[in-house]
């Protein structure tokens, strides 16, 4: 035989073939021709099987063909079953990264099919290979993408000077361990907290990992001369395609506690860490897990799972031929084993794996699978992933779709062995109609509700009023549920019952939960002591919640939720505020800690889908008012105290502040420039914060008392377009800054500004100088601006004129004062103010009557004002308690009675946040005796110290 000649093993193969006999012939030719002798020596010796697979493989793949045509040597190396470890080079570089990346995977990939096809079943080890070959590929991209970002910007830490982790998350087929031929990567990345990187050019955590996400994405999925090397595939990130590329742990987990929907459960079944820190990313997985696996037997999934088979179907009436997509195919199986996975997965550990042939065994073995079943699943789908494998090595293109010409059917039943087309196409319409039969059962809505008849009050009351006319009231069962008025009772759960929304927009699946849902509520209705006002509130949450079924499910299969809702109901405002916002009612019957530090990455991946500032100030108003709906929920079932309640209200606002200052300056620099200072340098602008806010302490009513101060000289102009003079131009941002704070919106309003405590108060100018501030504090200042200032602080604009502020502040506070003056100005100031409001008798408002807030208050800013100049740190902090423990530390207050004033003022805060909530005013009447006993103590203690402080006999209110 000559140098030139094919082995007749090849040459007979080829003559066999179906189809591309030619173009086969013509390619290993040219592939034997390029070898060497001692390497076509090398295939010879590898037998005539090895030169059959050799024609089989370029037949069937047409991708290895022209591979193997490009790297003939390949050949004689797959003869004797040599593998390519991942070996890359050591030099940095784009393009040298970038091409050993595809050289690499090409090289495997033509193994990896070689491999495939041989006789015999192969799957398990294709797509364990396949997956392995990913990883490689992600951690020679992270590791190539860390090592340059480092280089130039040190590496990220946290405020701790710690190293902060990265991970890179597989999900779906790889994250299952079964990645297909030619599949997209689907990803997520996760770093471990903020911070910034220690280099020289140091930047923050979040642009790091950015950094990192967009070069790993670039190093796999850029198409070069070499193609490409994985299409990365971003899109089950939190917020999709609208949210960050990468984002903390604690944001993610935030995200899905508040955020996450029933499909994100589903994908996260297939979560696995890949590349970067697996241990951090084990961690991860495992802070999500109450998310994805509920502790209880999960029917709140039911829906979702219904919804997405609902995609399914509609999927397969686009796409009949599609082996994955298509009627009884492989998303069929993988939602049965899934489905299962996610409402068992709970209460079983065993369930909670990421392979499908995996679960599929650990399914069968819980007894949540029939034996026949199993075997049907998995046979399909063994068949249906070795099928789909040989339509995606034709062309390395990711589809599923199966044959539409004669000779792609003659090419797939070649590569999978089969005797015929006609064998194949049998073998899979048999396949495909026994699994969608399983498929079609599985969450199948019931027919009926099976509503239990007599099994209790509850139950008949809700039947008779389905059956009942409006004017037939059944007084004996309204009165077992102690209605105080039953006709109204019965009329307003009549008038439910026979809504149009009840009676047919509800699914049967739908009313099947309201039909279990509503005896349970009348239950808890009839123990209750007020049962007319919870049933008003139950109903009017129930009927917010009819479009969502899933939700009427988590009620109604969750005794301990709908006791929890039941409490949250006792307060008006949470009922209403729950009606108008039922998609966080799973959050707050779960009682997730209230996730403070997420808070700004929160906000941040919410507002990347506002487009425009009205939207953006929509967004900014529904993300205040979720948190605020939580904290709320909190402090009702207390969880959460009243000091920690007003301090995170006040954090709460602070980041809107900040927000909305952002915007207001982006605008104004936009429009008109940069206003400077005399050198040349920008002007600096910065809010204060007064009253409630400066001190740390809003409650649910409070509004924000505010000054603008900047610097910058008076007869100065921006640089822009639109030139302003310096005054204008911090008016304009000062005014915009209340619209964007205040302005009702389709999402309500912000917050209320009072801007009353700037110098000069409302006949002063909107904004002021810092010199200008100083010099009115100095000079000008009435004693009762001085005790605001007890509690002011820069809460927003530029860090250094906040610092220049606390500057001023000390000194204005710490200036010596005659106590007797003092105490004349506080009393005066006092006593305008009990005859500015008109107090009912036989009331205590909780802020306003003698020995109330206000007082407490007073005591606090007196003792201060008068001996600030002999112990300057008491001006350290600017919130009333802690006021309170200075002035005891330093010796000034008595320690006992630092303590009843606390608890006095944590007294009134409290009722005063209970109130609220109530949607009652802040007074108390002798008609709550526990709080009026307890507050009529507290208003007692107060006064006597009140008059110890001033000396002066209190007339009681």
């Amino acid at each position: 035989m000559s140098a030139s000649t094919l082995p007749e093993s090849m040459a007979a193969a080829i003559a066999a073939l179906p189809v591309d006999g030619p173009a086969t012939r013509a390619a290993l030719q040219a592939i034997w021709e390029a070898l060497a002798a001692p390497e076509q020596a090398e295939v010879l010796r590898a037998g005539p099987a090895f030169g059959q697979h050799a024609a089989r493989i370029l037949c069937i793949s047409p991708f290895a063909r022209a591979l193997l045509l490009r790297h003939p040597h390949w050949l004689p190396a797959l003869s004797e079953g040599r593998s390519l470890s991942p070996a890359f080079p050591q030099e940095s570089g784009r393009d040298v990264l970038f091409a050993a990346l595809r050289q690499f995977r090409n090289r495997r990939m033509v193994e990896i099919l070689w491999q495939d096809r041989l006789p015999g079943e192969h799957y398990g080890d294709t797509v364990r290979a396949l997956s392995q070959l990913a990883e490689d590929c992600l951690t020679q991209a992270l590791s190539c993408g860390e090592k340059d970002l480092q280089e130039r910007h040190g590496r990220p830490r946290n405020a701790q000077g710690e190293a902060v982790p990265f991970v890179v998350l597989g999900m779906g087929k790889l994250g299952g361990g079964e990645l297909n031929l030619s599949s997209d990567i689907d990803l997520l990345f996760v770093y471990g907290e903020g911070g910034a990187t220690d280099g020289p050019l140091s930047i923050d955590n979040g642009d790091y990992f950015q950094r990192l996400g967009r070069w790993i994405i670039q190093a796999l999925d850029t198409p070069t001369a070499d193609g490409f090397c994985f299409r990365v595939d971003m899109r089950l990130r939190p917020f999709g395609d609208a949210g960050p590329l990468c984002l903390p742990a604690a944001a993610m987990e935030q995200y899905y506690q508040v955020h996450g929907r029933g499909w994100e459960r589903y994908a996260l079944i297939k979560a696995r860490p890949v590349a970067g820190e697996l241990r951090f990313g084990a961690q991860v997985l495992h802070g999500l897990q109450p998310f994805v696996y509920r502790r209880y037997l999960d029917f709140t999934a039911l829906d979702t799972l219904r919804e997405v088979k609902a995609l399914m179907d509609a999927e397969q009436q686009r796409g009949p031929d599609d082996i994955k997509k298509g009627l009884g195919g492989i998303r069929e199986i993988e939602f049965i084993v899934q489905s299962l996975q996610l409402i068992h997965g709970g209460r079983n550990p065993a369930l909670r794996g990421t392979n499908t042939l995996a679960i599929l065994q650990a399914l069968l073995a819980a007894g949540l699978l029939p034996a026949d079943d199993a075997a049907l699943l998995r046979e399909a789908y063994l068949y249906y992933r070795n099928t789909e494998h040989c339509l995606q090595m034709v062309h390395d293109r990711q589809t599923q779709r199966l044959p539409r010409s004669q000779a792609e059917w003659e090419r797939l039943a070649y590569a999978l062995r089969q005797d015929s087309v006609a064998s194949l196409q049998h073998t899979l319409r048999h396949l495909r109609h026994q699994v969608h039969a399983r498929f079609a059962l599985t969450l199948a809505v019931p027919a009926s509700s099976g509503m239990p008849v007599g099994a209790d009050p509850g139950t008949d009351l809700w039947r008779q009023v389905q059956q009942e006319k409006l004017d037939s009231p059944v007084t004996a069962l309204l009165a077992e549920h102690r209605f105080r008025h039953p006709t109204q009772a019965w009329e307003r759960l009549w008038r439910f019952a026979h809504s149009r929304d009840v009676q047919s927009r509800l699914s049967a699946s739908g009313r099947s939960r309201l039909d279990r849902l509503l005896p349970l509520v009348l239950g808890l209705c009839r123990r209750d002591g007020r049962p007319d006002a919870l049933l008003d509130r139950f109903l009017q949450l129930i009927e917010a919640l009819l479009s969502r079924a899933n939700y009427l499910a988590l009620l109604a299969e969750n005794p301990i939720f709908l006791g929890r809702l039941a409490q949250l109901l006792q307060s008006p405002w949470l009922a209403r505020e729950l009606a108008h916002y039922p998609v966080l009612l799973d959050d707050v019957l779960v009682q997730p800690e209230i996730g403070v530090g997420q808070w700004p990455s929160t906000l941040a991946a919410q507002l990347l889908s506002a487009d425009d500032l009205e939207e953006r100030m929509d967004a900014l108003r529904r993300f205040k008012n979720a948190e605020f709906l939580r904290l709320a929920a909190a402090h009702w079932m207390e969880r959460l105290p009243t000091a920690e309640l007003l301090t995170l209200l006040s954090e709460l606002a602070e980041l809107c502040l900040r927000t909305a200052v952002q915007w207001a300056e982006d605008e104004m620099l936009r429009r008109h420039g940069q206003p400077r200072k005399a050198d040349g340098q920008p002007a600096q602008f910065g809010v204060i914060a007064l009253g409630k806010l400066g001190g740390k302490e809003m409650g649910f009513a409070s509004d924000l008392d505010l000054v603008y101060l900047y610097d910058a000289p008076l007869d100065g102009e921006s640089d822009g377009p639109q030139p302003l003079p310096n005054p204008s131009w911090f008016a304009r941002l000062g005014q915009r800054l209340i619209h964007i704070l205040s302005t009702l919106t389709r999402a309500g309003t912000l917050y209320q500004i009072d801007m009353r405590l700037r110098p000069s108060g409302q006949s002063g100018p909107l904004v002021t100088t810092l010199q200008g501030f100083a010099d009115y504090q100095r000079r000008h200042a009435w004693t009762w601006e001085h005790q605001a200032l007890t509690r002011a602080r820069a809460v927003a604009g530029d860090p250094d004129l906040g610092q220049r502020f606390a500057q001023i502040r000390q000194e204005i506070l710490c200036r010596p004062r005659d106590l007797q003056t003092l105490a004349a100005d506080v009393r005066a100031m006092r006593a305008r103010i009990h005859g500015a409001n008109t107090i009912p008798p036989g009331s205590f408002h909780l802020k306003l009557s003698p020995g109330g807030l206000t007082d407490i208050e007073f005591l606090v800013q007196f003792a201060m004002l008068g001996h600030c100049h002999s112990h300057p740190e008491l001006a350290a902090g600017t919130n009333t308690v802690t006021g309170m423990r200075a002035l005891a530390r330093a010796g000034l207050w008595q320690a006992d009675a630092a303590a009843v004033l606390e608890s006095a003022w944590i007294l009134y805060r409290t009722w005063e946040t209970r109130l609220w909530l109530k949607l009652q005013g802040p007074s108390v009447t002798p008609e709550t005796p526990s709080a009026w006993q307890a507050i009529g103590a507290a208003q007692r203690s107060v006064l006597r110290i009140w008059q110890q402080q001033f000396g002066e006999a209190e007339r009681k209110n």
